[in-house]
């Protein structure tokens, strides 16, 4: 059904630089390919501010995308905000804008907030991941304002509310599951995925799966996922003889990711933050069982075991491999196909 917004201008520091990058923002990705279907008429238009490493405008999935060439480089960014400003101007005056949705509270927001109060436009800002804990300077300028803050999960919600007092309405996203490979027999029994980060925890991942191995010594376990702490991950796997039990990919297409899951038992998440975590959604899809600590949509399902410890991750991992009884693996949904869009056109339309 097509609505009364005509034209909306996304804002995101960084995108898919071609309709083949299926690893950049997966989730909004699925977004914005879901919303130009049920909006056909409706003019889409996306600003990258960062990424792609590229100033030639594109298009994507019939989306008109600007690249800004940022390249994340400190000393531009006055200059990139100068060229989103310019580009918002000359967009709206060859076709106006009727909404601009701003994602993560940073540079975007603040663009988005700027252009939107002067022009007198619905502004939205989707809430990330970490711009909702502490020392967000980017957080003063939506304070007092129209913004219509959305978080993306309970948990994220409740932090953003503890360390700014903002509300915001919660819009968990929506899964492809059209994209994803049949179910197979598990070749890997503990799967980790995510950036190679400190966020990601993967010290206390590796301490877990060197206990679980005095148990089983056959453990195989794999890590997809690239980053700046690879080297010290490599080292601490070796340091721990595990060199034969983990296996660490680097970033894989996710094609690739989602067939590794489809041949995998768990789903192991030691993050002890997530604001929402696509990855839950994909390895439920994909038959798996998961083990995290309270973090992002996390629920507490016959699929997903919550741990409020290392000791009980632990215990939690050794319950499950030790059951013989494992049912057939089957996809498990948590949410109704196209609440994600249902719910953001209410706002649109508002």
């Amino acid at each position: 059904m097509e609505t009364k917004t005509s034209h909306i201008v996304f804002l995101t520091p960084g995108f898919a630089k071609s309709e083949t990058d299926s690893t950049t923002i997966p989730a909004l990705q699925v977004y914005l390919k879901s919303l130009k279907l049920i909006l056909p008429n409706t003019q889409l238009t996306l600003i990258t501010f960062q990424f792609p490493f590229s100033n030639k405008p594109y298009k994507w999935h019939g989306i008109n995308v600007i690249p800004l060439n940022g390249k994340n480089e400190y000393l531009k960014k006055l200059w990139t905000w100068k060229k989103a400003l310019l580009a918002l101007n000359k967009i709206h005056l060859k076709n106006p804008i009727t909404t601009v949705h701003s994602f993560w509270i940073g540079e975007c927001s603040l663009i988005g907030s700027r252009f939107s109060k002067k022009h007198n436009i619905k502004h939205i800002t989707t809430v990330m991941g970490q711009d909702a804990n502490l020392n967000n300077s980017y957080v003063k300028p939506l304070k007092n304002s129209d913004t219509k803050i959305v978080t993306l999960s309970k948990n994220h919600n409740t932090t953003l509310f503890k360390h700014y007092k903002l509300d915001s309405v919660i819009i968990p996203w929506d899964l492809d599951s059209t994209t994803f490979p049949e179910l197979q027999e598990s070749t890997i029994d503990i799967l980790g995925v995510g950036s190679l980060n400190e966020i990601k925890n993967y010290p206390v991942f590796i301490d877990i799966i060197a206990e679980l191995v005095n148990t089983y010594p056959k453990l195989k376990v794999e890590i997809i996922g690239e980053g700046k702490i690879r080297t010290k991950l490599e080292k601490l796997i070796k340091q721990k003889h595990l060199t034969h039990t983990i296996t660490l990919t680097g970033e894989l297409p996710r094609v690739q990711v989602l067939n590794k899951m489809s041949q995998s038992t768990i789903l192991l998440h030691t993050s002890t933050y997530e604001s929402f975590g696509y990855v839950f959604l994909e390895a439920l899809n994909s038959g798996m069982q998961i083990v995290s600590f309270d973090v992002g949509i996390a629920q507490s399902i016959e699929a997903w075991r919550i741990c409020d410890c290392e000791k009980k991750i632990l215990q939690t991992l050794k319950n499950i491999l030790n059951d013989q009884k494992t049912p057939n693996k089957q996809r498990v949904s948590l949410a109704k196909d196209d609440s994600c869009i249902q719910s953001y056109l209410k706002l649109y339309n508002e």
